[in-house]
């Protein structure tokens, strides 16, 4: 495959990731009568049954998944990782299954805008990583944005900063996973399946479980875990074959969409302080992503990567 035709794959994949996780909440929506804890519960067991296929159809996945585990005791600060991640992670999709399905959609959507700045206060504060001065820049003017519409609601905006602190922590735990994207995938999941079995056993016990009283309903609860992992897989394939810079752009298409989801098909009105706060976060948002890409020609143009003439 040619150099522009691995970038195209990197474009068409990422892309499609990202539009696939900003149309998930219309996925939600159409369970709104399923409990947020049961679709939780079969987004992971059905996950889980989903990628353990692609991992044990893979000789070379199979073999890594074994041998790590086979080496449990040498990489247990590794499961360890792997299973803040996944607790980090399971949180989020609640979170954001809760918000969709009880009217809380454009807050989900400003967690989904934020989500990039928290990660950098996060790397600052966890990684020790240097801050720039564009990047200083937007996170005070993303905190000037969630001021104000903390101030609008009259309280704390948790639904929004839960869903971006969640995924930033499970960004951080990404940093020290060294295995296999796709076996941290199966083990992820595996650490979880617990949880989920006994819930939905529970459900059960007490006939109170949708899982199997409609047909249409039980597809989509097993069609979520497909759903959750494939736009994974996209994007893991494409952060192969293009730039981070690049990936930086995509990744507000999701919280975009989200936010228009919530106008016009989830009918959210949008006060005046509102479209304030959305303001000054799409401001964070150009610089932030302006200031990376800045710096990033500088590096490449320091290692002799792009010529200067």
């Amino acid at each position: 495959m040619t150099s522009w035709n691995q970038e195209k794959t990197g474009y068409l994949s990422t892309a499609s990731a990202y539009l696939l996780w900003g149309f998930l909440a219309l996925y939600w929506n159409a369970l709104n009568a399923v409990s947020s804890l049961e679709i939780l519960a079969h987004r992971i067991l059905w996950g889980f049954i989903f990628i353990s296929i692609l991992v044990f159809i893979q000789a070379k996945k199979r073999s890594a998944l074994f041998s790590l585990i086979s080496e449990f005791k040498v990489n247990t600060l590794q499961f360890l990782y792997i299973f803040i991640a996944s607790m980090a992670i399971s949180l989020n999709w609640l979170l954001f299954i809760w918000a969709v399905n009880f009217h809380h959609i454009m807050e989900a959507s400003l967690g989904l805008y934020i989500t990039p700045i928290v990660s950098m206060i996060l790397s600052v504060i966890i990684l020790k990583e240097r801050v720039k001065k564009g990047t200083l820049i937007s996170m005070l003017i993303a905190c000037v944005g969630v001021l104000i519409i903390t101030y609008d609601f009259g309280k704390i905006p948790w639904i929004a900063l839960s869903l971006a602190f969640t995924s930033g922590i499970y960004g951080i735990m990404k940093k020290y996973i060294t295995v296999d994207a796709l076996v941290g995938m199966c083990i992820e999941t595996f650490m979880i399946i617990p949880f989920s079995l006994v819930y939905l056993l529970c459900l059960q016990q007490s006939n109170k479980m949708y899982f199997g009283s409609n047909l249409e309903v039980t597809i989509l609860l097993i069609g979520s875990g497909i759903l959750t992992i494939l736009p994974l897989l996209w994007f893991t394939e494409g952060s192969k074959r293009i730039s981070l810079t690049t990936i930086g752009f995509f990744q507000y298409i999701t919280p975009s969409i989200t936010f228009l989801l919530g106008i016009i098909v989830f009918d959210n009105s949008i006060s005046w302080i509102n479209w304030l706060s959305f303001s000054f976060i799409w401001v964070s948002i150009i610089i932030f992503t302006s200031s990376n890409y800045k710096n990033k020609i500088k590096n490449e143009e320091s290692q002799g990567i792009i010529s200067t003439k």
